[in-house]
């Protein structure tokens, strides 16, 4: 073990806890590995030291150093270093402007004699000033902050992945992504990672996938059984049975852990397992309000509701196999960890803006806006990111130039869109073009499609396609008129906000489906919010239901066929049969809803 690191697990023993920030600075490059950073994780877990994000870190260091000694004072430091961004901004507009000495002397007089408040004016209504203004004052990254920052991406990506796949629930949910993956339903390139960094080809992986997928699911059924005989152990009074049964499962959720990571899944295939978790939590929370609600308003619940309460509660418990503040406590874990590696990206990117805008001074009049372009680097520059591999031994602004120039000359050939279209499209569009201004000159009107098409001798639908082509694609920012005040994006609609009568039309839509499902029984209404996702928008299968409830899927078939008889009840859906008549705009969470209105 490094020296280093020693010193830092023995002061975190002592503190019982540990940032990810100092375990990232402490940790060797060669320890950056998976086996090893496993290794420190099991320790760091025996030992009782809580990994903690940036911003709880840093309050718990401040009050460990007013503890034992004086903090440590960074004021100057940060003042020096925010002095010199603000000034090296302002060099980046006077380049952006033009050098102001170059400029008419009466024309500097007026300058100088203008109000703070109108030059504030000047700048706020200056896109680009704007930006550069805000842009200046992020300080530039040092060669050992980019590759501490770039060790700190992979390091909380490599936690978050382990963190989330240690859960039973996470891994089945991996199980049956692998499995649409080798049944050839899902794409492999874009939902597994290879690297070649870490000799991860798409044969190895391809071939790993059908060995560990039996081994996971034979991992689970083991720690299953273990989690009732534990729960039996506890009821017995006997803590040593429960304790060691305890520790196969935590031993087996790491080996877990690790035979779902060996078939590679992209983290953005990890990320909504964490979601998931998510809202289950949400729902215990909400469980558990509904509850004491319940004690200290006896009268107002139903008993029977109440014990289909309890019942749910078990479920939730008995579906994840774990305690319900344990899971609460895991997923605040993982919002950390994951808040940490997004946090490590958005400053690596951060400190290369500067890169963005020197790249895209050179693309300008090629048909984008300047704003446009740097737009479209800063999305190479988060290409960049996420694919960077500090340990190649190159500078990470080297290997973005080459994304960021690859995102905007992709934005300029789609936005021009010459490139795409071949030679005899062109020849065909020039065709079209001088027989459409034939016929304008000849019948003193723009000719209709059908008139073109057949002066033309194609047919209709080729014509108005080629038509179509040949347009040219106009910036939403591009001003409209002299003034600037308005630009064309105003002036067209958003469909992606809903109209306000849509709005209100669900909202009623939303009271009333609440209102008719109040006169189901408890058991009923839940059952019929989970199978048809009504509420978070997540649809639950009949197993997964009768797990939470510990019925059968049979059970749970014959429970939502008799709630869903009761909804097509005339008083029930009559007051839902007028929504069926106004199409409703959906969202996510209310596709579910409606699915439901179709059923009654």
């Amino acid at each position: 073990m490094h020296p280093a690191l020693n010193e830092l697990l023995e002061l975190s023993r002592q503190r019982t806890w540990v940032g990810y920030e100092e375990l990232n600075d402490t940790l060797p490059d060669e320890f950056i590995d998976p086996k090893r950073i496993d290794d420190i994780l099991v320790r760091l877990d025996g030992m009782g030291v809580e990994a903690v994000d940036l911003r709880e870190f840093r309050a718990r260091r401040w009050r460990y150093n007013q503890k034992h000694g004086e903090p440590l004072d960074i004021r100057t430091l940060l003042s020096a270093r925010l002095r010199a961004a603000t000034m090296e901004a302002t060099d980046l507009l006077d380049e952006e402007d033009g050098d102001p000495i170059d400029g008419e002397p009466e024309e500097m007089d007026r300058t100088a004699q203008e109000t703070p408040v109108e030059s504030s004016a000047k700048r706020i209504d200056d896109p680009v000033r704007m930006y550069l203004t805000q842009m200046g004052t992020i300080p530039l990254l040092t060669r050992e902050e980019e590759i501490r920052l770039a060790k700190k991406i992979e390091l909380t990506r490599w936690i978050f992945r382990r963190r989330v796949l240690e859960s039973e629930y996470a891994a089945m949910l991996a199980v049956e992504t692998l499995e649409q993956v080798h049944a050839g339903s899902l794409p492999f390139d874009r939902t597994m990672r290879v690297s070649t960094a870490e000799t991860n080809s798409k044969e190895k992986i391809t071939k790993r996938i059908p060995y560990n997928l039996p081994t996971i699911r034979r991992v689970i059924d083991r720690n299953r059984a273990d989690w009732n005989l534990m729960n039996e152990a506890l009821e017995a009074g006997d803590e040593a049975k429960a304790e060691d049964l305890r520790t196969k499962i935590a031993a087996r959720r790491r080996r877990l852990s690790t035979l779902v990571e060996e078939c590679c899944l992209r983290t953005s295939r990890i990320a909504p397992y964490h979601k998931k978790m998510q809202a289950i939590a949400r729902k215990i929370e909400q469980l558990r309000e509904e509850l004491r609600r319940a004690e200290r308003n006896p009268s107002r619940y139903d008993p029977e509701d109440v014990e289909v309460m309890k019942e749910e509660l078990s479920g939730i418990r008995s579906l994840v196999l774990m305690e319900h503040d344990e899971l609460i406590a895991k997923v605040h874990q993982l919002d950390a960890v994951f808040w940490e590696y997004e946090q490590a990206k958005r400053d690596l990117s951060a400190g290369n803006l500067r890169l963005v805008v020197s790249i895209a001074k050179k693309y300008r009049n090629r048909g984008l806006s300047f704003l446009d372009i740097i737009q479209e680097g800063n999305t190479g520059l988060m290409r960049a990111v996420d694919k960077y591999e500090y340990k190649r031994g190159y500078k990470f602004s080297t290997y973005a130039t080459w994304w960021i120039r690859q995102a905007i000359t992709r934005a300029i050939a789609d936005h021009a869109r010459t490139i795409r279209i071949p030679v005899h499209m062109i020849e065909t569009m020039s065709k079209l073009r001088n027989i459409q201004k034939n016929l304008l000159q000849k019948m003193g009107h723009e000719p209709t499609i059908e008139e073109l098409a057949e002066a033309a001798g194609m047919s209709v639908a080729e014509t108005r396609r080629v038509m179509k082509i040949s347009r040219h694609p106009i910036s939403l920012d591009r001003p409209v008129g002299e003034s600037e005040d308005s630009y064309f994006g105003d002036f067209i609609e958003d469909e992606r906000q809903e109209a306000p009568s849509a709005v209100a039309a669900n909202e009623m839509l939303k009271r009333r489906i609440e209102d008719v499902l109040k006169t189901l029984t408890y058991r009923e209404r839940e059952i019929v919010k989970l199978r048809y996702g009504i509420g978070d928008g997540y649809t639950y299968t009949l197993e997964e239901v009768g797990r939470i409830f510990k019925v059968t899927r049979e059970r749970v078939r014959q429970v939502e066929a008799k709630a869903i008889r009761k909804l097509q009840h005339p008083v029930r859906s009559r007051k839902l049969e007028c929504f069926l008549e106004t199409p409703l705009e959906e969202t996510p969470a209310e596709s579910g809803v409606k699915e439901a209105v179709g059923a009654v």
